[in-house]
């Protein structure tokens, strides 16, 4: 996602999108739309709407990745910053033909110095516990998993 190379700490995202309640039926092709703030806490483009609405030089840190046959997707982009009122999080938005998607946050780890953690954020606190996600190193990378689970419609 970081193809403007924005400053900040290189993360890797992972994990898989599954179907029914059971979460073990992996979905092919799923769109995981992701975006987020800079690790100064700043969107690109810094405004409300749709990603359409803008060309592509007005963008970074936003876009999308689908799942393989097996329902794993991965993506790499930067640590994001967190702003006024916000913890740091990540937006994502899991959509598949003949599913209801799931648009949510994963809340990342603050860092020395932030001035919110997860626990003082609203929003952060109205989401699950497995919404807060830790990374482990992997391969020299901070790398978490997240797994989505899609409803049939």
């Amino acid at each position: 996602l970081n193809y403007d190379n924005l400053a900040g700490e290189k993360i890797k995202v992972e994990g898989y999108v599954y179907a029914g309640e059971t979460g073990t039926t992996p979905v092919a092709n799923a769109k995981v739309d992701v975006w987020h703030a800079d690790d100064s806490g700043s969107y690109h483009p810094n405004s409300n709407g749709a990603a359409s609405s803008y060309s592509t030089d007005q963008i970074s840190l936003r876009g999308y990745v689908t799942t393989d046959q097996n329902g794993y997707y991965y993506y790499y982009t930067v640590y994001p910053g967190e702003y006024s009122g916000r913890t740091r999080h990540i937006h994502t938005n899991t959509t598949a033909d003949g599913y209801s998607g799931v648009i949510t946050q994963l809340i990342v780890p603050s860092l020395t110095g932030d001035q919110m953690t997860a626990a003082q954020d609203n929003i952060a606190q109205s989401l699950p516990a497995c919404n807060q996600v830790t990374f482990t190193t992997v391969d020299g990378v901070p790398t978490t998993a997240f797994n989505y689970r899609l409803k049939t419609d």
